[in-house]
């Protein structure tokens, strides 16, 4: 059995941290949650980096220094 999760979408993590989606893109543009950019999809996150940011453990570049 793999290890593997599926990523979330904005709407998914923002429903699991009780906030707007609003608020999950500025704690991605903060550097607290990092995103995965997919090509024609959109934006997707890692379920481990969301756990670490809830636990405290976040400590990531910010994506979005556009």
């Amino acid at each position: 059995m793999s290890d593997y999760e599926p990523l979330l979408t904005r709407k998914q993590v923002a429903k699991w941290l009780q906030v707007s989606q609003m608020t999950v893109i500025r704690l991605e543009k903060q550097g607290k949650i990092p995103r995965v950019q997919l090509s024609g999809i959109g934006v997707r996150y890692d379920p481990s980096a969301i756990r670490d940011f809830i636990d405290g453990k976040q400590n990531f570049k910010s994506y979005i220094e556009r």
